[in-house]
């Protein structure tokens, strides 16, 4: 009998389960006094509350959400929000994040690229709300003519099915290679991690050896005499070993807990590909099978990276993370992990109507072809920004019914509006600037 994907109804069903939860709520509340007299704003509305995509003044979506659910019950006021928030705890939206992804992984079939499962990591900075002293001592600022407190952040991305795994939201200080080490306990064996210049470190090459996760990394110039000594040369690919590392990466290994006895010799593989634009760039693989892998479907695979690249995009521009509903650590924590979950319940529910988008494509080319009429041009997918839109309000009909009518209505709603593939495009990295907010006319959001 062939195995079935899970989907996404039957992950919802576990997340409902959770968030209604007696442990759930006992687990993620600041004190045990919390959320023990009644209230307008109780741990389960707040959950809700938060997870429906706040885009307009709390105020509004306060008044529009509590007509939703109980329109008996008297309007909460924005005071009375922000006096219950400080009761939860951010994990509360890690744990459903991560009882989304346990369950997606979990027996179930995923897309994966020759049996690994591709993963992007990368880092990226958080714009928050400039005026809170609170979050410019928490955070730091970066050094600039004006004060503006920012985060680092990290994900770690399945390339394939746009889930993200594991995300880490810290200060400044921290930098993009220590957050990565800690997306490790969500890795395993076939996975396969793709990153950038920024992450090339032999310790860090180490790490994942260590981890048993193999890896391509885009190697910057000047990075290891032997790299460097590659690049140089006429070879096109060559296969070096990493021994003993140098004094400084044995001090990342061991201020993470390695020990000598961990430091095995490996052979790591070296790759130049030419890019587009005639430069000639060097990766670096634990993929060591020319046959089963040469070098143009490693060209090929690392550009696989770009996709963390543009979900960071959808956070940004479309979840809009960086426009927080709190001047407080504990509103920015909370507000950063609602993001991730939404963009998570988001991928799942586009997976299941992609796969029926797929369906009824293919069925139409047929009859199409029957008709002697010529097959379209393009394959075509579910629209990232018009599904978020749809999934407004929806997510409160979801969590808090039991009837099927709801996400199946979601799900085909999701189908209609579908975009065109096009493959080949070539979009130059820009880097955003910090103060701005403004959105192009093909770009305004949905919500």
């Amino acid at each position: 009998m062939k195995k079935r994907r899970k989907n996404a109804k039957h992950i919802i069903k576990s997340i409902k389960k959770l968030i209604y939860s007696n442990d759930f709520m006992e687990d993620n509340k600041v004190s045990k006094k919390d959320f023990t007299r009644k209230r307008k704003m109780p741990f389960t509305l707040i959950i809700l509350f938060m997870v429906n995509i706040i885009k307009q003044t709390i105020q509004k979506e306060l008044t529009r959400f509590i007509k939703m659910v109980d329109n008996r019950q008297a309007n909460v006021s924005k005071s009375a929000f922000s006096q219950s928030r400080i009761k939860l705890k951010p994990k509360a939206f890690i744990e459903l994040n991560n009882c989304l992804t346990e369950e997606f992984y979990t027996d179930n079939i995923i897309k994966k690229w020759n049996d690994f499962r591709l993963i992007g990591i990368d880092g990226s900075k958080l714009i928050l709300p400039t005026h809170s002293e609170e979050l410019i001592e928490k955070f730091g600022t970066l050094s600039s003519g004006m004060i503006i407190p920012q985060a680092q952040i990290s994900s770690c991305y399945d390339l394939l099915n746009e889930i993200i795994i594991d995300s880490q939201l810290e200060t400044l200080q921290v930098n993009e290679m220590n957050q990565a080490i800690r997306h490790f306990d969500k890795l395993s064996y076939g996975d396969l991690i793709i990153t950038d210049r920024g992450y090339a470190a032999t310790w860090f090459y180490y790490m994942q050896k260590i981890n048993s996760v193999d890896f391509v990394n885009r190697v910057p110039k000047g990075f290891r005499k032997d790299c460097e000594n590659f690049r140089l040369s006429d070879e096109m690919e060559t296969t070096i070993e990493i021994n003993v590392p140098p004094q400084k990466s044995r001090y990342g290994l061991y201020r993470h807990g390695f020990t000598k006895k961990d430091l095995q010799p490996f052979n790591l593989r070296l790759v130049k590909v030419i890019l587009d634009t005639g430069e000639v760039e060097v990766l670096a693989t634990t993929l060591l099978n020319q046959e089963k892998y040469p070098i143009e479907i490693l060209k090929e695979l690392y550009f696989m990276r770009w996709g963390i690249e543009t979900n960071y995009d959808h956070l940004k521009s479309n979840i809009n993370v960086e426009e927080f509903t709190g001047l407080s650590e504990i509103a920015i924590r909370q507000d950063f992990f609602v993001s991730v979950f939404i963009n998570n319940l988001q991928s799942i529910i586009a997976l299941d109507s992609q796969e029926e988008l797929d369906e009824e494509i293919k069925q139409r080319e047929v009859d199409k072809m029957q008709k002697g009429k010529r097959p379209n041009k393009h394959n075509y997918k579910i629209n990232k920004n018009l599904s978020l839109g749809f999934l407004k309000d929806r997510i409160i009909d979801i969590f808090t019914s039991n009837s099927p009518h709801y996400y199946e209505e979601l799900k085909d709603l999701f189908k209609s509006c579908p975009v065109p593939i096009r493959k080949g495009r070539k979009n130059e990295h820009k880097p955003q600037d910090s103060n701005r907010r403004s959105h192009f006319m093909n770009r305004k959001r949905s919500v």
